[in-house]
């Protein structure tokens, strides 16, 4: 059974659904505010410590996000360095139709695994 939730915070809004094979994080709106980590490093943190123990994988859907600030990259890429480091399963899915998201995924690509662990694809 899927345990359902929604996060917003101002135009963002977060739609969380946690499953036996994966904690999934769809993506909407906008991510604007000046200081996102404050909001969302403690969201994705424990969405991570949610896959621990459970051979869960982490998967950041942002196929339908609109608009991501620079500063929405910083509590990212702080998580996908945790994920490395306790050896967790994450996957970034952005839609290869939107060009800003081409152009700001591709750079995540440098936190790939060799292993698959963690991956960066375009849908």
């Amino acid at each position: 059974m899927a345990i359902r939730e929604i996060f917003t915070h101002d135009t963002l809004r977060i739609d969380i659904t946690e499953t036996d094979k994966e904690v999934r994080l769809e993506w909407r709106g906008k991510s604007n505010d000046r200081q996102p980590e404050r909001v969302l490093a403690p969201l994705m943190l424990t969405s991570l410590e949610r896959c621990v123990g459970a051979d869960r994988e982490l998967v950041l859907d942002f196929q339908q996000m609109e608009y991501m600030n620079s500063s929405t990259f910083t509590p990212l890429v702080k998580m996908l360095d945790q994920a490395i480091r306790q050896m967790q399963r994450v996957r970034l899915e952005y839609s290869g139709q939107r060009k800003w998201q081409t152009l700001s995924f591709s750079a995540l690509r440098a936190f790939e695994t060799p292993d698959g662990r963690v991956s960066v694809h375009a849908k």
